[in-house]
């Protein structure tokens, strides 16, 4: 697995943007509730323009999202509803190169308290 960071110029300032994991596609057990993603700076700074388009990618929203009490360090992305978002744009999940996050929602998740139930 691969992190990079993309940024752009916002208000003058480059801002970062873009949270990007890299993988091979037989580094993700999609039948796994969740993966869980290291927090480790520094990150491979990119430019908005060193994105690469053509591997396929999806989104991964605030929702997808999760922390775990147990893995200080570390966010996690819960796989059911990208499968499921996959499936629902006619894309194999199993293609899938990228997972691709705004950094705003990952600073929003980050913020949020960890309870345990």
């Amino acid at each position: 697995m691969k992190i990079a960071v993309y940024y752009e110029y916002f208000e003058g300032q480059l801002a970062p943007f873009k949270y990007v994991i890299t993988f091979r596609q037989s580094e993700i057990d999609w039948d796994r509730y969740a993966i869980y993603v290291p927090i480790d700076a520094p990150f491979q700074r990119l430019e908005s323009e060193d994105f690469n388009p053509s591997s396929l990618g999806i989104s991964v929203t605030l929702d997808d999202m999760t922390l775990h009490s147990d893995k200080a360090g570390k966010f996690g992305i819960r796989l059911a509803p990208l499968k499921i978002r996959a499936i629902e744009g006619g894309v194999d999940f199993r293609d899938i190169e990228q997972l691709i996050i705004q950094v705003a929602d990952l600073e929003e998740l980050l913020q949020m308290n960890v309870f345990i139930a």
